[in-house]
This record gives C-alpha cells, sequence and structure tokens, in this order.
C-alpha cells in the first residue's frame, strides 16, 4: 500500500471479529462486486471509501465505480468528467447535484477526483427523479412497472422481511400509505440492481465498487439480493456500524464510525 491509511476499526460480521484494514482488502480484491454502504453525511465513511477504492485500484485497474447519488440519464456527463472533457463546475451542473442529490460536495469530491485522475469509469445507478413521480402519480401496479424501461422483467414485490426491515427504516410516518412507500423503495433498489448488472454483463472484465446508503444493502435485503436474483453475482456487503451483536450476520464487513453524521 502507498500513502496513508486511517487505522480504521473493521469487523467481519461473519465471525464477530476485528480485521485489520490489509487483511480487509485481501478478502475482497477479487470480488466482482463490492458494495461500499454510508451514512450520506459521515466524513470518515467517505474516506474509508476513498482508501479502499485506492486499495482495489493498487491490485486491479479494471475498477469502476458505481454511484447512487448520480441519475442514469446523466450518464455522459459521468463520461466527459472522467475522460476530461468538461470541468467538476460544469459535470456538477449538468448532473443537477445541487437539485438531485443535494448533500455536500465536499464529502465526495476526492472520490471523483481520483477517479478522473487514474480514469476510473463511473456509473450513474440511481432511477431519475421523474420515474418516480410518474410512478406515484399513475399508481402503477407492479406488472405495469415491470414493462418500463428502468425496471427489470422480473421485477419482485416485497416480502414480509423487506417490509419488516423498512418499517424499521421509516419508523412511525405519517402521509403516504405503508405499501405505496414500500413500493417506493423497492422500485429504488430494483432499479439500481437492474443498472449494476446491466453494466457488469456489458463489461466482463470489470470490477464495480457501488457507493450507496446503507439502507438499501444492509441484511443484503435491498439491492445486494436483487442483483444476486438478476445475475448469480453475490457482492461483498460493507456498511457502517454501532452494534457488533445487532449487526452480526447483516452483511460482510462493518466499520465503526466515530465522526457525527
Amino acid at each position: 500500500m502507498t500513502g496513508i491509511i486511517i487505522a480504521y476499526c473493521l469487523i467481519d460480521l461473519k465471525m464477530g471479529e476485528k480485521i485489520d484494514f490489509d487483511s480487509f482488502i485481501d478478502s475482497i480484491s477479487d470480488a466482482r462486486l463490492v458494495f461500499l454502504g454510508e451514512h450520506h453525511t459521515s466524513k470518515e465513511c467517505h474516506r474509508f471509501q476513498l482508501d479502499v477504492i485506492k486499495a482495489l485500484y493498487e491490485r486491479d485497474t479494471n475498477i469502476v465505480i458505481g454511484w447512487e447519488m448520480f441519475q442514469q440519464p446523466y450518464q455522459e456527463w459521468l463520461d466527459k468528467y472522467i475522460q476530461k472533457k468538461v470541468h467538476e463546475v460544469e459535470f456538477l451542473y449538468r448532473t443537477e447535484w445541487h437539485r438531485r442529490w443535494k448533500y455536500d460536495i465536499g464529502l465526495y469530491r476526492d472520490i471523483w477526483k481520483f477517479a478522473r485522475e487514474k480514469g476510473i469509469p463511473m456509473v450513474a445507478l440511481n432511477i431519475p427523479t421523474e420515474f418516480r413521480k410518474e410512478v406515484r402519480e399513475k399508481d402503477m401496479t407492479y406488472e405495469e412497472l415491470r414493462r418500463t424501461k428502468y425496471m427489470p422483467r422480473d421485477l419482485q414485490p416485497p416480502d414480509s422481511l423487506y417490509i419488516e426491515r423498512f418499517r424499521e427504516m421509516v419508523g412511525s410516518h405519517e402521509g403516504m400509505p405503508l405499501d405505496k412507500m414500500v413500493r417506493g423503495m423497492i422500485m429504488w433498489d430494483e432499479g439500481m440492481a437492474k443498472a449494476i448488472v446491466d453494466y457488469l454483463k456489458a463489461h466482463p472484465d470489470r470490477r464495480m465498487v457501488v457507493l450507496v446508503g446503507s439502507g438499501h444493502v444492509y441484511g443484503r435485503l435491498g439491492i445486494p439480493d436483487r442483483v444476486e436474483r438478476m445475475s448469480g453475482i453475490r457482492g461483498v456487503v460493507v456498511f457502517p456500524i454501532d452494534n457488533v451483536r445487532k449487526d452480526l450476520g447483516k452483511g460482510d464487513y462493518g466499520i465503526c464510525l466515530s465522526d457525527e453524521d
């Protein structure tokens, strides 16, 4: 390894034991797909993501970065930024970062700057805001969703475990009925899973590191199990943890955070 790596607190969630950073990288370096779940406002999460990407790039330069933070219709601007055809300002303007994602660009900037420096492709994974709005307004059924551009043909309704996990995430929530809220989350997870699978099928020599909110990967109930259903690829799941006993078995590795988020 080159450079200075922070001494992260990493836990093997299969064994319930601490693991050092180099051993962690050794264990995931052959994976076709790695999910790095995040708390969106955590600086430490994003430092960790960057260090993981750098370490994996040292092992194999054929990696790509998949981003929840960018919506699929704006892929050309991710490509142009990596190809150094546009400045960062235009890249963010054209992808409508401040309207569609809104979080502080300083949390993510070092990651996309490293990708640009090394020529690492970036993939926009998220479904567009307009599509989610259309689905709500038309109250589309799952059968109707399966015929849309952004959903897989084998889109699956939620099972009881998914609904239970969703209830834990949102808590008591007044307003939209639970079934519609769950359908919105399913649509999000299925759409990003489809984008990941489509890319990996089209680029069989590539490995992908996915940057995504931890709620989409916790317990493998969001994107990871859907990717596996569609492709057979079992991605490595990493996310921030606050209670090893509670989080044991909910993913492959956990990172203990010390900053506020």
